[in-house]
């Protein structure tokens, strides 16, 4: 039987040994976390089908736009300001030595499922292993960060990829 559980943190890290990403739902949560492990294939078509989906529901792509830490400085306008705010009771530093100490078996992600509900403008993330599902409910601003943070973590040189992709 599948184990289901809820996602409410997501910790993209690059595993050089495997050569894919280490996905990390709730990874302060020992009961309750997983480390997806998304190959390079994968990510590429993932990232990609996230975008245009968030294009479809949300009216942007542009990830790039969303303030980040190294970029706050330059804002002027107190709009800009606010979203800053936002970011930050969003994106927080992980703990890398309970990353570390914490870690789990790899489950190799097979399914990333969204299902947008036109009512509350959320959308249900399941992100399938053969073993696990974790599900999260999200709003536009999220789900455009959970996929800005995963995309920053690629190895874009590493893999040939753009960095403009």
């Amino acid at each position: 039987m599948k184990r289901e559980i809820t996602a409410k943190t997501f910790t993209p890290i690059y595993d050089e040994l495997e050569d894919r990403l280490r996905f990390v739902v709730n990874y302060q949560d020992i009961q309750n976390r997983v480390d997806f492990m998304i190959t390079r294939s994968f990510i590429v078509n993932l990232i990609s089908t996230a975008e245009e989906f968030i294009a479809k529901h949300y009216a942007t792509t542009d990830f790039q736009s969303v303030p980040t830490q190294e970029n706050k400085k330059d804002s002027q306008n107190q709009e800009n300001e606010q979203s800053e705010e936002n970011i930050d009771n969003v994106i927080s530093k992980t703990d890398s030595v309970n990353l570390e100490l914490l870690k789990t078996s790899e489950e190799l992600l097979l399914e990333v499922n969204f299902s947008f509900d036109i009512n509350s403008k959320h959308t249900l993330l399941t992100l399938s292993s053969k073993n696990i599902t974790a599900k999260a409910d999200l709003d536009g601003f999220m789900l455009m960060q959970v996929f800005r943070v995963l995309k920053s973590s690629m190895p874009f040189i590493k893999w040939g990829i753009s960095y403009n992709f």
